[in-house]
């Protein structure tokens, strides 16, 4: 999943101020309960979402986001995420994207129509992943 309403020139915006960060296997990105104090993008590997260590609720892979519920309530993570390979994200300080956001309005509605958008697919993904576990035990 990615963020539908940026356009090349967004992302060529926000990639200024991104930062390359490489995790090993099993390494923490985000920490449950710890407040991120980046975005993430994936760019390499693949990393699992996990509220209970070691137990994967959600798989991500390259070009999909993460720390965006944090940063949309402005709170902790709601769960870790965890490198599963040995991976590469691009960092987005969110101080930085606020930034962005003060200087380039339209940028920053078309960022937050994306993360809605975002966060609707998934929800659905989830919703339809708890629907055939119900029916399924």
């Amino acid at each position: 999943m990615y963020l539908k309403y940026l356009t090349a020139n967004d992302w060529a915006l926000l990639r200024t101020k991104a930062r390359r960060l490489t995790f090993r296997p099993q390494e923490i990105i985000i920490a449950v309960n710890a407040r991120p104090s980046a975005l993430f993008v994936l760019e390499r590997g693949s990393v699992s979402v996990e509220i209970i260590r070691g137990t994967a609720i959600a798989r991500l892979s390259v070009g999909d986001i993460f720390g965006e519920m944090a940063f949309v309530e402005d709170s902790v993570a709601s769960a870790s995420v965890v490198a599963e390979t040995e991976t590469e994200v691009d960092a987005l300080d969110l101080n930085d994207v606020k930034d962005i956001f003060t200087s380039y309005p339209h940028l920053e509605g078309r960022f937050f129509k994306s993360i809605a958008l975002l966060l609707s697919q998934r929800l659905r993904q989830t919703s339809s992943q708890l629907a055939k576990a119900k029916f399924t035990s």
